[in-house]
């Protein structure tokens, strides 16, 4: 059996939708934990929402109710500017987003507080690797499909554009700065943070039918990690997290085996 709880979390005064998913026959003070941190979406979408966007992917909630019938406590959220999460797109906002997420993680008496791991895809594996860089909480990492660098957007006008349509941008206002929002991504940049990690695990998880985020990107991580990292590029495995079976089984599978 598991137990939810539906999450409504303050990130600079962006209220984020989520909700944490608890193995009911554990003390929730010793859980172990992990945070889902969804990637870019390709079309308006609520993560916390119990819908797949296709046939072929397993729901956030499947997904978050299966960690946590092995044990894991599992929290997932939406990223600003996604989903029932109020506020716009922007790179830094994802940081902050998960930021808060962590603190009110640690705030209650949910899980082990030194047992705290991140699990990111796609967009969501860059922010966890430079989140988990910055706070030694954090116990673990499983990165799926991560860039290994990113810089200056080249057309920020376009990708604007692209962003409203896709309702990740919701304000006409906003950026405030368009300078400033475009350069962002060069301060998220993965590679730049990578090495910081160590000595806690890190696992790189890559595909090789991977169109959207070159799989050479694996082995750029591994060695700006220093070599400390695991990493695995699977057979057959494309982009998307919730596509691949294989990959959460892998996911999964080592998280549970960090605090043997």
């Amino acid at each position: 059996m598991v137990i939810r709880q539906n999450l409504k979390i303050n990130s600079g005064n962006v209220f984020l939708s989520g909700a944490i998913f608890k193995p009911a026959s554990n003390e929730s003070h010793d859980n172990q934990s992990v945070i889902i941190c969804h990637g870019m979406p390709s079309y308006k979408s609520n993560p916390t929402e119990s819908g797949a966007s296709n046939t072929d992917e397993i729901s956030y909630i499947d997904l978050a109710e299966w960690f946590a019938l092995e044990g894991v406590t599992t929290v997932i959220f939406n990223f600003r500017g996604t989903g029932e999460s109020g506020g716009n797109f922007h790179y830094m906002g994802w940081v902050q987003d998960l930021n808060a997420v962590i603190d009110w993680l640690l705030a209650g008496n949910h899980v082990h507080p030194d047992k705290i791991c991140l699990l990111g895809s796609s967009l969501g594996a860059a922010v966890a690797i430079y989140v988990t860089a910055h706070r030694k909480e954090i116990a673990g990492i499983v990165s799926f499909a991560s860039p290994a660098t990113m810089g200056l957007m080249e057309n920020p006008e376009r990708s604007l554009s692209r962003y409203r349509r896709m309702g990740i941008i919701r304000d006409d206002e906003f950026p405030v700065s368009r300078q400033d929002w475009a350069a962002e991504p060069q301060e998220l940049d993965p590679s730049k943070w990578i090495g910081y990690i160590h000595p806690r695990p890190l696992l790189l998880l890559h595909g090789t039918e991977d169109t959207v985020v070159d799989p050479k990107a694996l082995e750029i991580l591994q060695d700006r990690s220093g070599n400390k990292a695991q990493s695995k590029l699977i057979p057959g495995v494309k982009h998307r997290f919730r596509s691949e079976p294989e990959v959460m089984q892998i996911s999964i599978e080592w998280l549970k085996n960090l605090f043997i």
